[in-house]
């Protein structure tokens, strides 16, 4: 199954890769039709805050292959390898990896429960 959500990978002035998954609000509300939403596009990214973050990759493949072993295919990736041209946006990405473990803390695991409940009741009054 595959789940689109957009993501990132890059490659640092060392060599190693790494893949974020930027952060999102989904346009649903607990009470809505379930029919109405589409889990794939109903979205609004967040391109400062990474929900999904690995590191230290070989190449963009073993990145990309550390987040499909967890998770759904996420259609394409925004590949970006280390040239100085890529300098500025790399280096933002780094900056918002260094920042991912404060960020996913209990707020991050209180939206994922939020989420999962409200599949939840519409997966019962789906049945």
């Amino acid at each position: 199954m595959s789940l689109h959500r957009e993501n990132v990978s890059w490659q640092n002035e060392q060599g190693a890769w790494s893949i974020g998954f930027y952060s999102f609000t989904g346009h649903w509300e607990p009470n809505d039709d379930p029919s109405d939403y589409d889990q794939d596009w109903d979205v609004d990214y967040d391109h400062d805050t990474f929900w999904w973050l690995s590191t230290g990759h070989p190449d963009a493949d073993a990145a990309y292959a550390a987040f499909v072993k967890e998770e759904s295919n996420p259609g394409d990736s925004w590949i970006l390898r280390w040239t100085p041209e890529h300098y500025d946006e790399i280096a933002r990405l780094e900056a918002i990896a260094a920042a991912h473990p404060a960020r996913l803390t209990a707020a991050a695991a209180a939206q994922e429960a939020e989420w999962a409940a409200i599949f939840a009741q519409w997966e019962r009054r789906a049945a």
